[in-house]
């Protein structure tokens, strides 16, 4: 049973039971005992209460500390590696990748915090100077979201703690393990106490009483539209500091001078690399009109090479996407784009037996009227669509 890091000790959750599934195998691969508001209150206080010594702590102190926590996390790679991709279904290239981050962040914002330089203004008098300084701004919660655990943990978390702020860090439901691992990793360094909290637990309870709370400085959310919109109206208790990453629809604009087999390459890249599930993922892609059947057919070739399985299959493998009701949003845009008129070119179907298996997806003659143009795909869907002038392409 996985535990919530408050005050620099691993608890037990005083909430609900939180099973965490294989996406790949719908087997449990571990199970939280959820925090509740009490607790998310425990560590706000607790964050609160450390940012009186950690933001007067010098610079090259904390670093140590991040260094040291950063050494420790690199000894339990493996066991990182492991938690991110069976709880999420990411393939091992890219559960290495999600923990990477977080091992490199460490390091990486412990070494910037020495680089918080000051500004002199210029003065219109000559007896007085103007000097600008950098402080801590306070307790920091960050919401992070599932398809990159540690990632998202890490740009959270690390500019915070380097920069002489605490932090309560609240991962999703859907991932919350190997977050909660690195709890298990800051108690047995002995990391400050407070500085770094993670508290798991449901939306409605844990993360509404962290951002009704007056107590953080600044929230920042890496989730949907509406999340951001319910976070802001939530946090509307006291004047706050955001940063709100929701979401995208990214265009991609295929000129006729391209490298066909080039450009088919990094689209399927793109879209099986975890299964499409980021949120700079290609959404719409545009192709000019002369090239648009061979890059078509080039990619349907290409796609018949990509295998479905699980994180430490080899070869061109896709992953499953984070669950079945997330296989059914997918399933449905698809229908949806063939009934208004796209063509299903390749896959589109929902692998038969364990796991939230579907296969890469390609879509042509899509248009800009169809839901899947005009929503965040977040799976490994390719929409194609020709144009005939940059002009029409960027309107």
């Amino acid at each position: 049973m996985y535990k919530q890091y408050i005050n620099g000790k691993c608890v037990d959750g005083k909430g609900v039971v939180n099973k965490v599934y294989d996406p790949a195998t719908d087997e449990i691969v571990g199970e939280v005992c959820c925090a509740n508001a009490e607790q998310a209150n425990e560590a706000l206080y607790a964050a609160q209460k450390a940012f009186e010594t950690w933001s007067k702590t010098p610079v090259n102190e904390r670093a140590q500390w991040m260094y040291k926590f950063r050494d420790e996390c690199i000894k339990e790679r493996d066991k990182l590696v492991e938690l991110v991709s069976k709880e999420s279904g990411r393939t091992y290239p890219f559960a290495c990748a999600d923990v990477d981050w977080w091992i490199i962040s460490l390091g990486y914002y412990a070494d910037e915090a020495k680089r918080i330089n000051g500004e002199v203004l210029p003065s219109p008098n000559l007896d007085t100077q103007y000097i600008l300084t950098k402080q801590p701004i306070g307790v920091t919660v960050g919401h992070v979201a599932w398809n990159y655990p540690l990632g998202n943990a890490s740009v959270k978390a690390c500019p915070a703690i380097a920069s002489g702020c605490t932090c309560v860090i609240k991962p999703s439901s859907e991932t919350p393990l190997a977050t909660l691992y690195l709890g298990e990793i800051a108690e047995r360094i002995g990391f400050p106490k407070g500085v770094l909290n993670i508290v798991s637990g449901p939306a409605g309870e844990v993360a509404k009483t962290l951002n009704e709370s007056t107590i953080p400085r600044m929230i920042s959310l890496i989730g949907s539209y509406e999340t951001g919109l319910r976070l802001l109206k939530q946090s509307a208790t006291s004047v706050k500091k955001y940063s709100l990453e929701l979401g995208g629809n990214a265009p991609v604009v295929v000129m006729p001078d391209v490298d066909i087999d080039e450009v088919a390459d990094g689209i399927i890249a793109k879209k099986i690399g975890f299964a499409g599930q980021t949120c700079v993922n290609y959404n719409r892609i545009y192709v000019q009109r002369s090239i648009y059947s061979a890059l078509c057919d080039a990619i349907k070739k290409k796609l018949a090479f990509v295998k479905l399985g699980k994180w430490k299959d080899e070869g061109q493998v896709m992953g499953p996407v984070i669950n079945k009701e997330a296989r059914e949003r997918l399933l449905w845009l698809v229908d949806d784009a063939v009934k208004n008129g796209a063509k299903l070119a390749f896959g589109g179907r929902a692998k038969e037996g364990k796991g939230c298996f579907m296969e890469p997806t390609l879509l042509v003659d899509v248009n800009d009227d169809m839901r899947v143009s005009k929503e965040e795909i977040f799976g490994p869907i390719i929409p194609l669509q020709p144009f005939d002038t940059l002009d029409e392409a960027i309107e």
